[in-house]
């Protein structure tokens, strides 16, 4: 069967209009800010980034949670605003999105940690009524990332980042598989962008590792190239498949949120496994970081681990391999087993 190429899912394609990777520039964001043109940004922050790098007199919105409760809360803040940033992590930045796109202003990425893919997708991921809320929405405008500042950041929020690029060796996978098996749609353009994000991070583990100036630049070169595909196919599809089922189950059965892309790097080793494929090789690439690599490392129970993976095809209608085999808790037990993951 042939592959289709470069078929984005509609007409109208939105990416960022201005992607900045300088040292220092969180030192001068306001003054930067103002020469995109905005004079007046609604800053959405956590009490770290709102004393360690918002402008002074900047106004601003206290991001606690990453709920569409919150989300609404600093939506009806925006008033007056003609742009809105979202400064710090993952939260921070889902909510600018949602609001930027409910708003219909602007949107500024400047993440403070490489922690997610999501630094310049259209994909916002909130909690609310029971369960997680993920909707496409539009990418910041601007993408604004100081390697000083990222490089600075815990260690932890570096492997996640690096986490949740190696987990496109099971989405890509899974995308083809249902392609094959149902008839999804599959571009095989944004495929091999998403491919090359995850070569590019193994290519430069060491320096991630280190946090060296060329590893942050490589991570977050990978995670905004996924930003780019997302936007393409107006869909997480091609960077989120079984891998991440089973760390949105782990979060569910938990009832908290864990490291996102810790839990995704783990979870490839078993979703490589059930694809027949060499999940070996997945093992070794977050070995040589020093990524966790066994369910106890993050403080996740084996019974739990077992459910999450038996139970994260039923978190939404996302054919991949977990739905092909029908995984059970025996499947699963077998394959955390002989991959060591429990």
């Amino acid at each position: 069967m042939a592959t289709p190429y470069l078929r984005v899912r509609s007409g109208e394609v939105h990416l960022p209009s201005t992607v900045v990777v300088k040292p220092g520039i969180i030192g001068e964001l306001g003054e930067y800010i103002r020469s995109l043109g905005y004079e007046n940004p609604l800053y959405i922050v956590n009490a770290y980034t709102k004393e360690h790098f918002m402008p002074e007199g900047a106004s601003f919105f206290d991001a606690v949670e990453a709920t569409l409760d919150y989300a609404n809360a600093a939506l009806s803040s925006v008033g007056g605003h003609d742009a809105v940033v979202g400064l710090g992590g993952g939260k921070n930045i889902d909510i600018a999105k949602y609001v930027g796109w409910k708003a219909e202003i602007p949107v500024i990425s400047v993440p403070t940690i490489p922690s997610h893919d999501g630094i310049a997708s259209p994909m916002v991921s909130l909690s609310g009524g029971g369960r997680p809320y993920s909707h496409y929405s539009r990418p910041p405008r601007h993408v604004l990332v100081d390697p000083d500042v990222l490089a600075g950041s815990p260690k932890q929020y570096v492997l996640s980042g690096y986490g949740d690029v190696l987990g496109k060796y099971t989405s890509i996978y899974d995308w083809w598989l249902a392609h094959v098996d149902r008839g999804e749609h599959f571009d095989g353009y944004s495929a091999a962008l998403a491919r090359l994000s995850f070569r590019h991070v193994v290519r430069f583990r060491k320096e991630i590792a280190d946090r060296t100036y060329d590893g942050i630049k490589a991570l977050i070169e990978a995670l905004i190239t996924n930003g780019v595909v997302m936007s393409m196919q107006h869909s997480s599809r091609p960077a989120s498949g079984s891998e991440h089922l089973i760390s949105h189950a782990i979060d569910s059965i938990l009832g908290r949120k864990g490291l996102h892309g810790l839990q995704v790097g783990l979870a490839t080793i078993v979703a490589a496994y059930l694809q027949g494929r060499d999940w070996g090789r997945i093992r070794k690439y977050l070995e040589d970081v020093g990524a966790p690599t066994t369910a106890e490392e993050l403080g996740i129970p084996e019974d739990v681990m077992v459910k999450a993976v038996a139970t994260a095809r039923s978190l939404r209608d996302r054919y991949t391999i977990l739905h092909k085999l029908g995984v059970d808790e025996a499947v699963a037990r077998r394959a955390l087993k002989e991959t060591g993951v429990i």
